[in-house]
């Protein structure tokens, strides 16, 4: 980070179509004639799949496939971030690993990206520490922030947001100083409100005996959750129809993420248990009712999003078990219920010590009269 100029936001994370405010802190250690001040607010998202497929290659008539079209490193160079508008033909669409070939097929889904531009200052700038507030205008729709690499960096998605101050000499047509932050946000929730889920099930035994019906019901007071919270759960086990008991019921929250490319092809790349906790059964012609339960959300759980271009969702599910010998249920009684995971950033706390501001520059910036909209760039 660029020790002359520090950011410092008043909330870690902001609500889709609140403001984010916060300040922004300057050093200038030589006087600048004539400097222009600039503040701008980036949004980017993108999804990236890359698959590599082996074909024939001979070494001895290396020139079936141009060179300038092949990667020769051990793998195609991944990255979540690659500069704005880079050239396709700059992207190698081969990779040699020793005598093995491999096609390289990328698989994109992009959105327009917005550039909210603020002109803060232009004039003559003496040395010394400024500062300034800012409060920059959010859109309403705006998805929560997100950010996915799997470990080879094959697949990759983002939606980020990010705060970038820059100081040119219109002059000299040249930038003095660029520093860039990211920025934090939580999607709107469209219910956040008591959720309630019922199913049933018949259990059969060998030779398809109907040996009754099992209910199981679910309910949550809320759908909306943050990273390490406590989840309270409410569920009813109705056995009293049935001749066989439910040996356990399996709490359990699955996470489903999925890329979208521009051709609108859906691509699974996760769907995994994040947790699972096993509650108690009941015996034949019992009823659990309104029983309580306590699951701890996990820390490390990226946000929940929805889009065009990335769906990372979140499900509680709740199944009653009978495994007893030869007797099963025929068709799972499982209750799911969608939740919500909030983006959750601890507080960015900022080291001031020896900065001695001056009063001048004390600029208050309310509102973003600029707009541009720009294709967002394709990550290679």
């Amino acid at each position: 980070m660029n020790r002359n100029v520090l950011f410092k936001f008043f909330d870690p994370v902001t609500l889709a179509g609140d403001q984010i405010r916060g300040e922004c802190f300057i050093r200038i250690t030589e006087e600048i004639p004539k400097a222009q001040i600039v503040l701008t607010f980036q949004t980017k998202m993108y999804s990236k799949i890359i698959e590599k497929r082996q074909i024939p290659y001979d070494q001895s008539n290396p020139q079936m496939i141009p060179e300038k079209l092949v990667e020769k490193t051990q793998r195609i160079q991944v990255t979540m971030d690659s500069p704005l508008r880079q050239p396709k033909q700059t992207q190698k669409k081969y990779e040699l690993n020793g005598e093995i070939m491999y096609r390289v097929i990328r698989n994109y889904g992009t959105l327009e990206s917005f550039v909210y531009t603020q002109e803060l200052y232009t004039g003559q700038v003496k040395p010394g520490d400024y500062k300034f507030q800012f409060s920059i205008p959010t859109q309403y729709n705006m998805s929560s922030s997100f950010s996915y690499k799997s470990e080879d960096g094959l697949k990759q998605a983002k939606c980020g947001y990010k705060v970038t101050l820059r100081i040119d000499l219109p002059d000299e047509a040249r930038t003095l100083m660029m520093e860039s932050t990211d920025v934090f946000i939580n999607g709107r929730v469209t219910s956040e409100g008591e959720q309630f889920r019922q199913c049933e099930g018949n259990i059969v035994q060998y030779l398809c005996l109907n040996r009754g019906t099992v209910e199981l019901s679910l309910k949550l007071n809320k759908n909306n959750f943050i990273p390490g919270e406590q989840m309270q759960i409410e569920y009813t086990l109705d056995n009293t129809r049935s001749q066989r008991s439910i040996s356990r019921v399996e709490a359990r929250l699955i996470n489903k993420l999925t890329f979208i490319d521009d051709d609108e092809i859906e691509r699974v790349v996760e769907n995994v248990k994040v947790f699972q906790q096993n509650l108690g059964g009941v015996n034949s012609g019992q009823k659990l009712e309104r029983q309580n339960a306590s699951l701890e959300i996990p820390k490390s759980l990226r946000a929940t999003i929805k889009t065009s271009v990335i769906r990372n969702q979140y499900f509680l599910q709740m199944e009653a078990i009978a495994d007893a010998f030869l007797t099963w249920l025929s068709v799972p009684v499982v209750c799911q219920i969608p939740i919500n995971i909030q983006e959750s950033q601890l507080p960015h706390k900022i080291n001031l010590e020896g900065w001695n501001f001056l009063p001048i520059m004390n600029v208050s910036v309310n509102a973003f009269s600029n707009l541009t909209v720009q294709q967002s760039f394709v990550p290679t």
